[in-house]
């Protein structure tokens, strides 16, 4: 089983090309079980990508602030379920930054 219980909060992530990765890879499966809270985080200046990215698990982002970033703010792949809930996200002026993808 992946690990579980596990929160990340009250941080301030700022000037990162790949600010946060969950998940080992495509091919482990044990990041299934993998549960993660991220809670009233800061994302700020200097973010490129990966706010964070997520392979397999179920993530629970609430009441984050994303006010910049330049491709996307979170990425999910590989039968990861991603719940956000009340989230602030600013968009750019950039039409290629997405918010999820």
């Amino acid at each position: 089983m992946g690990s579980t219980g596990i929160t990340i909060s009250n941080n301030y992530f700022s000037h990162h090309n790949d600010a946060m990765l969950l998940g080992h890879n495509y091919e482990y499966p044990l990041d299934i079980g993998m549960q993660v809270t991220i809670a009233f985080n800061h994302f700020g200046e200097g973010l490129i990508q990966r706010m964070p990215r997520c392979r397999r698990g179920y993530i629970h982002f609430v009441n984050n602030d994303f006010t910049q970033w330049l491709k996307y703010a979170i990425g999910g792949s590989a039968n990861t379920t991603i719940n956000s809930q009340d989230n602030c996200y600013i968009v750019l002026s950039n039409p290629d930054a997405k918010e999820v993808q």
